[in-house]
């Protein structure tokens, strides 16, 4: 048994792949996790069948999350499936600083992994305009 929480990445096309990619440039190489990547052109039962096949090699005995891209989707629709554990949770809105969280600190127990979550998912989305150089003013680590 691994002491890392699983991790399934479910999206359209190579999204996720791709995001565990560039999380690993930054927190290193990940163990305990798979990647899902759906297409127009898949046959829901046999992505179905994949998710659960993925989900049955993975070491999921202190909980699995599973990372989306939107809600609605086929990847969250199919994913919704896996709620029936307990220690699973579906997250959707994949984006690196959620991702990096997760990874950092999957030795945790689900429900502080959870409230990371929400936390990073707020501190990593900003907007910036060209009004935000025109405005000048303090500068922060964030500052363009």
């Amino acid at each position: 048994m691994t002491d890392s929480i699983a991790l399934l990445l479910m999206t359209h096309g190579n999204l996720g792949k791709a995001a565990i990619e560039s999380a690993e440039l930054i927190v290193g190489k990940q163990e305990n996790f798979d990647t899902i990547s759906i297409f127009a052109v898949d046959e829901v039962n046999n992505l179905k069948q994949d998710m659960l096949n993925k989900v049955s090699r993975l070491d999921t005995g202190k909980g699995l999350i599973v990372l989306t891209d939107i809600i609605g989707g086929t990847p969250i629709n199919l994913a919704s499936y896996l709620l029936e554990d307990e220690h699973t949770v579906l997250v959707s809105g994949l984006n690196l600083p959620i991702l990096i969280e997760i990874l950092m600190n999957r030795n945790e127990n689900i429900k502080s992994i959870i409230e990371n979550i929400k936390e990073a998912y707020h501190e990593g989305f900003t907007i910036r305009t060209n009004e935000d150089i025109k405005k000048g003013g303090d500068e922060d680590e964030y500052s363009l």
